[in-house]
Parts: C-alpha cells; structure tokens; sequence
C-alpha cells in the first residue's frame, strides 16, 4: 500500500497567497468600482494559522480560516485557472 502525503499547510497557503498576490496586481482582475471605489483585493493573502489556512482578500474587511480539504479545494479550482474568493469556488461559480 502507498502512502499518500497530503501538503502541509503552509505550503497550501503560499500557493493560495501566490494566486492572490497575482489577482491583486492584475488591472483588468483588480479594477476599482466606480461606485464605491474600493477594489476587490487589496493587501490580500494566505498564511496558515495552527489547523487552518487564513485567507484575507481586503486587509481591511478581515479574513477567512479554511480547513484542510476547503483549502485543498480552493487551490485546486484556482491551479485550474479559475479567479474569484473561496466563496465563489463553494457556491460553484
């Protein structure tokens, strides 16, 4: 039987903080609302914090623990080229 090592969590989170860095630097990703002339990353990233990984996408506004799997999950939709927060990854968008 082969063991499978799953990535330990700080690994996950720097891949997630990679694709959030590149959101945030992105013009045409990270436009300003004309409305209320904020933009949809800003200061964002991921760390992992004790059994989750934390991601902030406005520094501001706080940010989010996700467990193992969730975080898995978000990293892999976003591998597949997919742009947007865990929630729009969740509610399958």
């Amino acid at each position: 039987m082969k063991t499978v090592l799953l990535p330990k969590l700080d690994e996950i989170a720097a891949k997630i903080n990679t694709h959030l860095k590149r959101f945030e630097a992105d013009k045409k990703i990270n436009r300003t609302d004309p409305t209320y002339k904020t933009r949809p990353y800003y200061w964002a990233g991921s760390s992992s914090t004790g059994r989750r990984v934390r991601v902030c996408y406005v520094s501001y506004q706080g940010g989010t623990n996700l467990t193992r799997d969730e975080a898995l999950a978000y990293l892999a939709w976003l591998d597949a080229g997919n742009v947007g927060t865990h929630y729009k990854q969740q509610r399958g968008e």
